[in-house]
């Protein structure tokens, strides 16, 4: 085959054709096969934390275990009827264990109490309560802010930004504590119409900015008697959580505006993204050291509305109500942010739903026991 023939071009032809044809059918193949396994790896994350999730909630008390709980999270996770049976089993094991801890020595333990059953145990909680809440309001009484050890590497930061840790915690059986992150917006005059109508009090976990029209909402919220937290002042995941002292800085600044507004210095905050998310891997621990130092108390959910997900009026309608009757108590999670508009299209609904299953509302006060993914509470 002679160069610049007939022939020479046909087979040039042939093989740029077929170069052209299989160069990307082969890419095509191996961006196939990675897009494959992040998938996996993906999936298995989402497993892994929801796994957690569900493990805290149960053995701190908050969720009743049942089987379809388990089945939910195990039927997709590979293990064979004897592990899962077998897994079930040591989560009843460790269950009495904690529970037997707690009847021993209650107030050396940093998990949720078993709640009492019989008359003297209440009697001689009750004592007990009394007794610690009496010693610590003497101490109270010769401090101007809660004692903080000098020996933190981030005690010279925000000196001011420090509150009182309470004598002991509240946890009641059936309450639901309604809870609004990434506020103010147009939607939360809406929602604060709607838990007046019926004198209901909830809780705002807010992204305050530097505005008339923020400041008053936050106003409201306060005067109308609800409670009022920290959520963020930027909600930049990346940027709060690269170091303590980025978070510090950012829940200063959120921190300073609720006062500013309302005269409260709030002793209560919702991590973004929760107390375990993706981005705080790194800083978590140290960070929830910190703020337990300074006095603040931070709270997750045990109920989530998926309104952030997109969620429709009745996924999140059946959703509410099928997981606040699994639990002991209900800390709902939904957003009164500009784009959630179905979150107040059902929000009248899922109150008068759960106020005629018996269910009591009530806002997260300075004493009431967090609900935590990760944590002294967990």
């Amino acid at each position: 085959m002679r160069f610049g023939s007939v022939a020479f071009f046909k087979v040039l032809i042939k093989t740029v054709l077929c170069i052209a044809f299989f160069v990307p059918l082969i890419l095509c193949v191996i961006f196939a096969v990675v897009l494959w396994n992040k998938g996996a790896e993906l999936e298995e994350t989402k497993f892994e934390n929801e796994k957690l999730s569900y493990q805290v909630q149960v053995l701190g008390g908050e969720k009743k275990p049942t089987v379809e709980g388990f089945y939910k999270i195990y039927s997709d996770s590979g293990l064979s009827d004897e592990d899962l049976i077998a897994y079930i089993n040591g989560i009843d094991i460790q269950s009495t264990e904690e529970t037997d801890a707690d009847t021993t020595d209650a107030e050396s333990s940093a998990a949720p109490a078993v709640p009492e059953t019989s008359e003297s145990s209440e009697t001689q909680q009750q004592t007990e309560e009394t007794a610690s809440a009496d010693d610590t309001a003497e101490t109270a009484e010769t401090q101007d802010i809660p004692a903080i050890q000098p020996d933190s590497s981030y005690a010279s930061l925000y000196e001011d930004m420090a509150v009182r840790v309470p004598a002991s915690y509240v946890r009641e059986e059936g309450v639901v504590y309604l809870t609004f992150d990434d506020g103010p917006s147009d939607n939360t005059y809406s929602v604060l119409h709607y838990l007046d109508k019926y004198d209901i009090k909830a809780t705002f976990f807010v992204v305050p900015r530097r505005t008339e029209e923020c400041y008053d909402i936050m106003r409201q919220i306060v005067n109308k008697g609800h409670s009022i937290g920290v959520h963020s002042t930027t909600h930049e995941y990346k940027e709060i959580y690269a170091s303590v002292e980025a978070f510090l800085d950012d829940f200063h600044e959120a921190w300073t505006m609720i006062y500013e507004a309302t005269g409260v210095k709030t002793e209560i905050f919702r991590f973004p993204g929760g107390s375990l998310n993706d981005y705080n891997g790194a800083t978590r621990d140290a960070i929830i050291e910190e703020m337990t130092r300074r006095g603040f108390r931070y709270y997750d959910w045990n109920v989530d509305s998926n309104d952030a997900g997109g969620a429709t009026w009745t996924e999140m309608y059946n959703g509410i109500r099928k997981t606040v009757d699994n639990n002991y108590r209900s800390v709902i999670l939904m957003h009164d942010s500009a784009p959630r508009k179905n979150t107040v299209l059902v929000l009248e609904d899922i109150i008068k739903a759960l106020i005629n299953k018996g269910y009591k509302f009530d806002k997260i006060n300075n004493n009431t026991q967090p609900v935590q993914f990760i944590g002294p509470f967990a």
